[in-house]
């Protein structure tokens, strides 16, 4: 299993590509231990993963073209976005193009696309295969045409426990503009995706990028989105128990925000980052005392608050990612990563950390200099305690390994 990467700050599109597709083939006929390149490059490829941001649209079709040409027998995924990452760069609101190319042995890749007429048709989940090939999905999504959410529910249905990771397309500001790639060919709306089995390992990253505060609580009063009472109490009143016995140094952090953290599985006996979906407080009622919170909630559900700032979410990438190099490879050792698919929130980056990089930064300090492709999502997708949600302001990671060997 081989991964090799690029990005291009070009800004003529066509040689943008060109760029990229160069640097990958290139990447992949160097074998890597000092003897003479193979001459199969990009015949070698049986995955890549491609992200424009800045191009026009139509781009999308020589980039498929070109693409299929010096990949010919690789599955395609890709879409437009408000800033790619590549090759350990983030490249945010400017014209670039990013490309992971791999040759996977062994590893099967299959394509499908829906839209939301056919999310109507129960026959949909067919397009995913079988769920017992324990598949990993990697999906990604036009925000204005589909309901994300939906497709979600259903994959949990058909493929209980199987991670959907991926993100929304974020190139566009009106329905139409965004291009999604999906084996060759290039699509306005919907979703598309490829359903991963065989002989690869996907290990899921999802850091929200918040600090638990105080403790938590069992919401004793709630429903729809509205979080009336904890511990019997009304829920602000809780809320400002908690805030007023923060450290002082501390407080300054409730200026960001504070966010509701639901336990995905309120039957833990204890809990730890990861372990909560992040919702935001979208209104807060001093005379009910009630907040309502960007997602759903009822009474037995564990909540607790959160904050997030930049150090909070430095800190929680840091941490997700080494909680899970720690849970894989043999005694202990580090995995062996072969490559990586970053996605995300276009509100992080240089809009959450003063220097550019951060998150493929962290990535490749923790996982090492794999090559990694990905871009600023509006809006990432990624499991949380076995079950797959559509986040914001999140760093969702798939990292692939070999199953064997």
């Amino acid at each position: 299993m081989r991964f090799t990467s690029a990005i291009s700050a070009l800004t003529d599109g066509p040689d943008a590509v060109r760029d990229v597709i160069e640097q990958t083939t290139a990447g992949l006929a160097d074998p890597g231990d000092g003897s003479s390149h193979s001459d199969a490059g990009g015949a070698d490829a049986t995955f890549v993963l491609a992200f424009s941001s800045g191009h026009h649209p139509d781009l999308w079709d020589t980039f498929a073209s070109r693409l299929r040409t010096a990949f010919p027998l690789a599955t395609s995924l890709g879409c437009t976005a408000e800033g790619t990452i590549g090759d350990g760069r983030e490249l945010e609101r400017q014209a670039s193009v990013s490309l992971l190319a791999g040759s996977l042995p062994g590893v099967d890749f299959r394509p499908f696309r829906v839209t939301q007429d056919t999310l109507d048709d129960d026959e949909w989940v067919d397009r995913l295969g079988p769920a017992d090939g324990d598949p990993t999905f990697l999906v990604l999504g036009d925000p204005f045409s589909l309901d994300v959410r939906r497709f979600l529910s259903g994959t949990q249905e058909s493929h209980p426990g199987r991670p959907v990771i991926g993100g929304m397309a974020s190139g566009a500001h009106q329905p139409g503009d965004n291009r999604l790639l999906a084996d060759g060919a290039v699509h306005a709306d919907g979703l598309v995706g490829v359903a991963i089995t065989g002989d690869v390992a996907v290990d899921s990253v999802v850091s929200q990028g918040c600090r638990p505060i105080g403790e938590h609580y069992v919401v004793t009063q709630g429903e729809a989105n509205i979080l009336r009472g904890l511990r019997n109490q009304p829920a602000m009143k809780v809320l400002q128990e908690v805030a007023s016995g923060l450290p002082p140094q501390e407080q300054s952090l409730l200026q960001h925000g504070i966010f509701v953290g639901c336990a995905i599985d309120e039957y833990r006996s204890s809990f730890a980052r990861g372990d909560f979906l992040i919702h935001s407080i979208v209104h807060a009622d001093p005379e009910t005392g009630t907040l309502a919170i960007s997602g759903e909630v009822r009474p037995g559900t564990t909540v607790q608050f959160h904050v997030r700032d930049a150090d909070s979410a430095d800190e929680d990438l840091r941490e997700m990612l080494a909680r899970v190099s720690s849970g894989v490879g043999s005694g202990g050792d580090d995995p062996s990563y072969a490559g990586a698919a970053l996605f995300s929130c276009n509100g992080r980056g240089t809009r959450m950390w003063d220097t550019p990089g951060h998150d493929v930064g962290v990535l490749r300090t923790s996982a090492g200099a794999v090559p990694v492709a990905g871009f600023f999502c509006a809006g990432e997708l990624g499991p949380i305690g076995g079950r797959n949600f559509i986040h914001g302001y999140t760093a969702s990671v798939a990292l692939f390994r070999p199953r064997t060997g």
